[in-house]
């Protein structure tokens, strides 16, 4: 209770203390009610000790209740002072009463919430000297999470499927797996998927989630990204232009897919049209629940059917969850099979159980969750929400709602990493302590749920953080139903929505323009702080004027998948807007973006190749990423700048800490000056001439230099207002003009020679290298015995007219992953990279018959049985 109490409480807190300036005139109103929130925190640890489990909730709810009216109260308020400030000294009479009197308003208001605070401290004075009973059990620390491929139980299976996968069939087979939801069928498909001998027999392997909910456009550009990185081309095409190109890049190699969780036949049939029969022994792989599909889709057999667990085989998975690097203690053992008994067989059930036991906590502990358990588990029935209950209830109370927030995303989507902490942030779940901490807190629940098996991981980076994640189905449909019970948010699937006070973000699964004009209560408006949609459409002015004024206190607006012709002044009236993502076709962000003045996060997207700010962003102190797909040309700082403000006593962005993309132009020594804690870093521009060249003995790259603490680079060549090629290659710079701390560094088209890329070599620190489509020229790269990469894991080569390669086994010594795309005149990978032990993938992209060769020859003589090589397209 007392971490509910803390969140809850802490944020109305930071609210003020962030405002303080703008709360004169009712601050004795305020700190008097702030008082009484602080008093929760005394009384909820005496709290603890209720016997009355009922009585407890009520009393949280209530206190939730109230202060959520405290923060509308005081937002409301702020969002008055703002405005009135903003009219300046020259006001008419009757603006000024009609000021005052909300004042008085405002005054009046805090003082009922008051009296409401200290009748719910008064219950909380009763429940003090009880006794609960219902301890919670310690959370599980973070083991190292064990992947999906290693559980046990499918070795038979396995064997039965890839024999079928490999009979002698020149035919494009099919073959479906059926079987209910937590049976294992993906489980089952990622073993086979990432089988070794199955890499060798199948080169193009591709993996597709359907899901319910299916898009077959984007399941379709998901298919030729695999083919081609550059996408953009595509996205005009009709559905069955996009399969028929499908089919031009299988048609050519034996290919292998997994579809996973089909439904309903139809959506078969019109993903099939993608899939040619090439006459090579392709296979495709189906996972689904329903029989009618599996009967439907498997063209040859009957469909394979996954059978339960044994009790032994349950056992063996839930140690090797629980214990991954050792086996379960004696002391334990007897509970444990009682537990692993009590899954009936059902491979996900075990894995959700594990999430909840403590490989360190007592037979007591283990016992209690045995007892928990009821006596059958049917995923098919309710019960299994009792059995994500258990695992829900043991996280720690304060990462619950990040949890639960994880439906507002639809259904099988892929979630950014990176954007679900933004806006695990924005929206206050992460105790409030300095930014960079707030991050690394966040980056801790995220793992810990993945380590708990609440969620899967889809993709990982070049670093080995994880990049995207998915909710399991049933854990999105249990997170949704729990999160709308707890008003956390409210997803909307139709155009109306029921004025209800408790709402407070939403979640909006069709049209925006219809679900504005739908929403005839603009009263209920009054409590949403977040509205998140997922359509793709144009959206005209009007749509979005609305919005602030339906909305005025909203706090995250997430409509990254629209597009607005252009961005109202209404849309800067949003003064407690933390989290704004946005497409437009505007290239200016105007002046009034300044009045933001809470944002922490902005994504810009737009048709534009370069964007002006007219903005002030060096007055906007709580900026902390900054993300657009075009060049952004930055004020410079005046006078002006990083002075106080009405709205903070805070100065200066130095927050910020990503700033991508940016032009060339604004990498001055003035604006660098100002972000002395940024750590991501594009430019999009001219680089060659604005960028690298001196220019009466001042080089503008210098200055990036001074930001001691940037850890990601990224340089983009693109000349858009191009007037001559130079005729002298640039030279890269020597590493002692780059951070010190850099640990990635990604350049694409800045045409350098390939033996400048050796004093990269001297970055210390640096782990990942992305050399993309025309970073380098020339066709010999060779590197000696005095060129080390010590620290470099990743390293990536796109498109160039390299032609000979070699370097030594020690200047790569802990390289883990090597990707090749587009070099099609290379005539071989080094051979030392067999000795390479670090050394776990090499992936070829459209390269040629001898550098494939090559990389065939170094599989051969690779000593580790974890080594993959994967060669697109397989007929090289």
């Amino acid at each position: 209770m007392d971490a509910v109490v803390g969140l809850v409480i802490g944020k109305v807190v930071q609210s003020v203390e962030e405002n303080e300036t703008l709360i004169l005139g009712i601050e004795d109103q305020v700190e008097d009610l702030l008082c009484e929130l602080r008093s929760f925190w005394a009384l909820s640890e005496a709290a603890k000790n209720c016997n009355d489990k009922a009585v407890l909730e009520e009393v949280v709810q209530k206190i939730q209740k109230v202060v959520i009216d405290a923060e509308d109260a005081i937002d409301k308020y702020l969002v008055e002072e703002r405005n009135h400030r903003g009219r300046g000294v020259l006001m008419k009479w009757p603006e000024k009463v009609s000021y005052y009197n909300k004042v008085n308003d405002a005054a009046k208001e805090m003082e009922s919430i008051k009296k409401r605070a200290e009748k719910i401290r008064l219950d909380l004075e009763l429940l003090q000297g009880g006794s609960l009973n219902n301890p919670q059990l310690p959370a599980a620390d973070l083991q190292a999470h064990v992947a999906e491929d290693e559980l046990v139980g499918f070795d038979e299976d396995a064997q039965t499927i890839k024999y079928r996968l490999t009979e002698k069939l020149d035919d494009t087979t099919v073959i479906a797996i059926v079987g209910g939801a937590g049976i294992g069928k993906t489980t089952l498909m990622k073993m086979i998927f990432n089988d070794r001998e199955l890499r060798h027999e199948f080169f193009t392997r591709l993996w597709i989630y359907v899901s319910m909910t299916v898009n077959r456009k984007q399941i379709f550009m998901d298919i030729i990204s695999n083919f081609t990185k550059e996408t953009s081309g595509y996205k005009d095409m009709k559905e069955e232009q996009l399969a028929e190109r499908i089919q031009d890049f299988l048609m050519e190699g034996k290919y292998f897919i997994v579809v996973d969780d089909l439904w309903r036949t139809e959506d078969w049939d019109y993903l099939r049209t993608a899939f040619p029969n090439n006459q090579k022994g392709s296979r495709i792989l189906v996972t689904t629940r329903v029989l009618e599909v599996a009967n439907h889709v498997d063209s040859k057999n009957a469909p394979y059917k996954l059978n339960f667990l044994s009790v032994e085989q349950s056992w063996e998975l839930l140690q090797k969850k629980v214990f991954p690097m050792g086996t379960c203690p004696s002391y334990l053992e007897s509970i444990g099979r009682r537990i692993a008994i009590k899954c009936n067989g059902l491979p996900q059930a075990v894995v959700v159980i594990a999430g909840v036991l403590d490989k360190n906590s007592s037979p007591a502990e283990w016992l209690e969750v045995a007892e928990d358990l009821f006596p059958l588990i049917n995923w098919e029935n309710q019960s299994y929400n009792e059995l994500v209950l258990l695992n829900y209830n043991h996280l720690r109370n304060y990462t619950k709602d990040c949890f639960l927030y994880l439906a507002a995303f639809p259904m099988g989507h892929e979630i950014p990493v990176w954007k679900l902490i933004r806006l695990w942030i924005a929206e206050g779940f992460i105790p409030y302590s300095s930014q960079q901490n707030m991050e690394g807190t966040a980056e801790t629940y995220l793992k810990d749920f993945v380590n708990r098996n609440l969620l899967m991981v889809v993709k990982t980076r070049a670093d080995g953080e994880i990049k995207s994640c998915r909710l399991h189905d049933r854990l999105h449909e249990f997170c949704k139903s729990e999160a709308m019970k707890n008003n956390l948010f409210h997803e909307i699937d139709g155009a109306r929505i029921e004025g209800n006070e408790n709402y407070r973000r939403l979640s909006i699964r069709f049209s925006l323009k219809d679900f504005i004009a739908g929403s005839k209560d603009k009263s209920s408006g009054q409590h949403i702080r977040s509205l998140l949609t997922s359509t793709k459409l144009k959206i005209p002015k009007q749509h979005l004027a609305a919005i602030p004024k339906s909305y005025p206190l909203l706090k995250v607006f997430d409509a990254e998948s629209l597009t607005f012709e252009i961005l109202p002044k209404e849309l800067y009236h949003l003064y407690h807007l933390r989290y704004l993502a946005i497409s437009t076709d505007n290239n200016i962000i105007p002046k009034l973006f300044t009045h933001l003045w809470n944002l922490q996060t902005l994504v810009f997207k737009t048709s534009q190749s370069t964007v002006d700010v007219k903005a002030e962003i060096w007055n906007m102190p709580k900026l902390t990423h900054i993300l657009s797909n075009a060049s952004l040309q930055l004020p410079p700082p005046n006078s002006q700048s990083c002075q106080d403000n009405s709205s903070s006593s805070s100065s200066c962005p130095e927050l910020l800490q990503t700033l991508s993309t940016i032009s060339p132009k604004s990498c001055t020594e003035e604006i660098f000056d100002k972000m002395p804690n940024l750590k991501k870093l594009g430019v999009r521009g001219n680089i060659v001439a604005e960028l690298l060249e001196s220019k009466e003995g001042i080089c503008l790259f210098d200055n990036i230099r001074k930001l001691e603490k940037l850890e990601k680079l990224k340089l983009m060549h693109e000349a858009f207002n191009y007037e001559a090629t130079t005729l002298q290659r640039p030279i890269i710079p020597q590493a002692d003009r780059f951070p010190s701390r850099l640990r990635k560094l990604t350049l694409s088209k800045t045409s350098f020679d390939w033996k400048d890329i050796c004093v990269l070599g001297s970055l210390e620190e640096l782990e990942v290298l992305k050399l993309g489509e025309l970073a380098v020229k020339g066709d010999c790269w060779e590197l000696n015995n005095d060129v080390v990469f010590r620290s470099l894991q990743f390293l990536g080569i796109g498109r160039t007219d390299l032609v000979y390669w070699s370097c030594e086994q020690s200047s790569f010594p802990v390289l883990r992953r090597l990707y090749i795309s587009q070099c099609e005149q290379l005539n071989e990978v080094p051979l030392s990279f067999k000795d390479v032990k670090s050394l776990k993938i090499i992936d070829l992209f459209y390269t040629n018959q001898r550098a494939a060769n090559s990389a065939r020859s170094i599989l051969r003589q690779k000593p580790n049985l974890d080594f993959v090589l994967s060669i697109l397209p397989p007929h090289h």
